[in-house]
């Protein structure tokens, strides 16, 4: 049995497992409702899998809360605490917090956390196999408070600092000497990046954790300086576009673009990610890179019984911009993505859904992904 068909049975045996009504449920996945209208925790156990840390295990902790009971236009906030440890001795630690209060006029977001993700890439370069192994090692801080101006306008402003580490230990000493050598002579090195910045926004949805109607979109442009602490003087600019369309009472269409655009002396670490925040899905998170990206993808989300729901998916995206020489490698001008997937609400009272996707990209890349929450 091959380790893909392995880890769908464990996929599959998790989701419903965790799906299970009535006493099983709680024991699995709790939904401990302390005030249904104000407090839920959740407890998810996952199984993750994604092409660049295989597959992963570990867990979710959601808890939703109202910092002021008698507001009851806020959107509940949340802090998550996410944890996975893969096969391949990647991990992901970190906690996140969004918070809203004074009847949704303030938004902010706080979270920090570590990661290590060993990447072993294979290239086609001419007809021939380029395999680049390498390990991003991570540690990240963002802070973010935007407040509501006019309507449903938010201006707001954020920090984001990431310090970046690169090694080399993960292959073959052939294929680790060859990899170190190809960042050296592309001057791909460990980094520090700080940055401010603004976010201009928008949202009408009808709810941030499930939304069935409305659109929102987010600009973000950030500024990063050496007097910030940066090692590199550039500017990006992040962007967000989202629109939700009920078109029965149990079927919604949405659709995503998202992607960024960045100038200056712009490190290997500040570049854009194609397949991060699923966009798209069915694709090696950081095997494409470019100071620039664009990525859109519609969703078609369908509750067929009870808690259970379906979805299809597809979109097309690029990312581009590299002029470093052997940089051009993680460029792909396109990029289309389709898949389907399965959806068991494990909270009622939030409207929280696990999930289970299967998506599918060109040159052999796939996916399988189980999370928590919808892709966008």
């Amino acid at each position: 049995m091959t380790k893909t068909y392995r880890y769908l049975i464990g996929c599959i045996v998790l989701f419903l497992g965790v799906s299970l009504s009535g006493q099983e449920q709680k024991e699995i996945a709790r939904d401990s409702t302390f005030d249904e209208a104000s407090k839920t925790f959740l407890a998810i156990p996952l199984i993750t899998n994604d092409p660049a840390m295989d597959t992963g295990f570990g867990g979710l902790g959601l808890y939703f809360f109202r910092l002021d009971r008698k507001d009851e236009i806020s959107p509940p906030s949340l802090v998550t605490f996410y944890a996975i440890y893969s096969t391949n001795n990647s991990y992901i630690f970190t906690p996140i917090g969004r918070f809203f209060w004074n009847e949704d006029k303030n938004r902010a977001t706080v979270g920090f956390g570590t990661m290590r993700i060993n990447n072993d890439f294979i290239y086609d370069e001419l007809g021939n196999d380029l395999r680049l192994a390498y390990s991003e090692i991570r540690n990240f801080l963002t802070l973010e408070y935007s407040r509501k101006i006019i309507g449903e306008f938010y201006v707001g402003v954020l920090y984001l600092g990431t310090k970046t580490k690169y090694t080399f230990d993960q292959a073959s000493d052939e294929v680790n000497d060859f990899t170190e050598e190809f960042f050296r002579q592309n001057g791909i090195e460990d980094n520090f990046v700080s940055s401010i910045g603004l976010n201009l926004s928008f949202d009408n949805r009808d709810y941030p954790y499930y939304p069935t109607r409305g659109f929102t979109f987010s600009i973000r442009p950030k500024l990063n300086a050496g007097w910030l602490g940066s090692e590199n003087d550039y500017v990006d600019t992040d962007y967000n576009f989202a629109y939700y369309f009920r078109l029965k009472e149990n079927m919604i269409l949405a659709a995503n673009i998202s992607g960024g655009i960045a100038w200056g002396d712009v490190p290997f670490d500040g570049y854009q990610i194609y397949g991060v925040r699923n966009s798209l899905r069915g694709y090696e998170a950081g095997k494409y890179k470019g100071r620039n990206m664009i990525a859109s993808q519609a969703e078609l989300r369908w509750r067929f019984y009870n808690k259970w729901g379906a979805v299809a998916f597809a979109g097309t995206g690029s990312i581009w911009g590299n002029d470093s020489g052997g940089e051009e490698e993680f460029e792909r001008k396109w990029l289309p993505s389709a898949g389907l997937g399965l959806r068991y609400m494990v909270s009622k009272a939030k409207k929280i859904n696990i999930r289970l996707d299967y998506a599918l990209g060109v040159d052999g890349n796939q996916g399988l992904y189980f999370g928590v929450m919808e892709a966008f």
